[in-house]
């Protein structure tokens, strides 16, 4: 299978490098990724500006923008293969709940929505326990499972979490996102004109079925989420 592989950390950033260097034993990977990190990028798309991509490697790329400049243009024409999916990660940090609006890794593996297999973006809630080259054996294992398994859809993005619990093998929960609070309100450094922007909020909905309850107790958890953001009730209301 042809696999691309993209992140927000940076194309140099362990995480995706670990996770490159488990999938090549099974498959073909191709890895377009930003030069720097783009952490809380979202799909912003750099349509402003001309984009350096620099070729690391056969097949490796580096590119001068954001996570979903980097998977849309070696989709488009870095890459003359037939890609089959795009996985994003191994993030290192959580993107759990509320997280994926903001998330760089979840918007590069979005840029994969039109392939035939689901997307994936994989994070690795922090790494103080599990180190990241076991992560990525976990990862390519929970990579395995979902493009062997016919439920999961064209339509569908697949949100990985790993936590940070030392194993050969975890368990995995099939979860929905959850919700954070409001986040600590931006900030101004000093009376300048300048301002830093606050934490994520704390997890208000963290209930049994959640991406944080899974977090919580060890488990992987895996989240489909869908592209259509239509709020098909609501439509469904009105005369």
């Amino acid at each position: 299978m042809k696999i691309l592989l993209s992140n927000d950390d940076g194309y140099f950033a362990s995480g995706i490098q670990s996770l490159a260097k488990e999938l090549e034993k099974k498959h073909d990977i191709y890895l377009a990724a930003p030069t720097i990190n783009h952490s809380a990028g979202s799909s912003a798309l750099s349509v402003r500006k001309d984009i350096k991509v620099e070729e690391i490697k056969k097949n490796h790329y580096a590119v001068d923008g954001t996570p979903a400049d980097c998977v849309h243009i070696a989709l488009s024409c870095l890459i003359n293969e037939e890609i089959d999916i795009v996985v994003s990660g191994i993030n290192l940090g959580a993107n759990l709940g509320d997280d994926v609006i903001y998330s760089g890794t979840v918007a590069a593996a979005l840029e994969g929505r039109h392939l035939d297999l689901s997307p994936i973006a994989i994070s690795l809630v922090s790494h103080n326990n599990i180190s990241v080259e076991n992560a990525a054996i976990l990862s390519s294992d929970c990579i395995e499972e979902i493009i062997h398994h016919e439920i999961f859809s064209k339509n569908t993005l697949l949100n990985i979490n790993i936590p940070d619990y030392k194993t050969d093998k975890l368990n995995v929960e099939y979860t929905r996102l959850g919700k954070r609070g409001l986040p600590v309100p931006a900030t101004q450094i000093d009376k300048t004109d300048y301002y830093k922007i606050g934490a994520a909020g704390a997890p208000i909905d963290y209930k049994q079925g959640t991406d944080f309850y899974a977090i919580s107790n060890n488990n992987v958890s895996i989240s489909p989420i869908c592209y259509d953001l239509t709020n098909k009730d609501l439509l469904n209301k009105i005369d």
